[in-house]
């Protein structure tokens, strides 16, 4: 993989890279180490020692083969449910500079990762389990094997389990899907601006396992 063939700077890709961190607001001689599981050049998925509560913001330094590349991030999420470390996080990076994003490219092209969350815009429904529970209209903004990020008009509570549908050109796209993270309720957002869910996969449908990875293997 070359710089130029990384070009659609919302798709996730697979990369396992070391990095020191250190908060923002607090102790700012405490500084611990982390890596990521996926990157792309607005955030990353990482594994830290601790849990970091969502709003907090760090102040991260990643390894790359010249130096290290200072950044931002800001923390979206963190899986809860998880006993012992390391504890999962969705940092979304902030204020990210032409020279940072240079060096980030260089990073992933360095890497030779592999695409695993891919951005796409697809027409989807999410259906709450229950019975007459109203199907719910929404877009999708990124898709992997494992799950997806979808826009609602309105918020579902993290935890709660629905059934997702999605069209694409390969046949829908159907998955049984927990809520692992949600915008919430009152925070800064255009009016009647929809509202962005994380959902894992439960049980993907059968019969969609084959237009799911026609479609993730067709993007690329």
């Amino acid at each position: 993989m070359t710089k130029e063939t990384i070009r659609n700077h919302c798709t996730r890709y697979a990369v396992n890279v070391p990095f020191t961190y250190q908060p923002v607001n607090g102790d700012l001689h405490k500084r611990e180490n982390g890596w990521t599981r996926d990157l792309n050049f607005r955030g990353a998925w990482v594994e830290l020692p601790e849990q970091v509560e969502p709003g907090n913001t760090l102040k991260i330094a990643l390894a790359t083969p010249q130096r290290n590349l200072s950044l931002l991030a800001h923390v979206a999420w963190t899986q809860l449910d998880l006993p012992a470390a390391p504890y999962l996080h969705g940092l979304r990076f902030t204020g990210v500079t032409p020279d940072q994003r240079d060096r980030l490219s260089t990073l992933l092209a360095h890497s030779n990762p592999l695409p695993v969350r891919l951005y796409c815009a697809l027409a989807a429904t999410c259906q709450r389990k229950g019975v007459g529970r109203v199907a719910i209209p929404g877009t999708t903004r990124d898709l992997s094997e494992d799950g997806a990020c979808v826009r609602l008009p309105e918020p579902l509570t993290p935890g709660t389990e629905l059934c997702i549908r999605a069209k694409s050109q390969f046949g829908e796209i159907a998955a049984e899907a927990q809520v692992v993270w949600a915008d919430q309720v009152g925070s800064e957002r255009p009016r009647d601006a929809s509202y962005r869910h994380g959902l894992r996969f439960l049980h993907l449908h059968p019969l969609s396992e084959l237009p799911l990875r026609a479609f993730l293997d067709g993007i690329r």
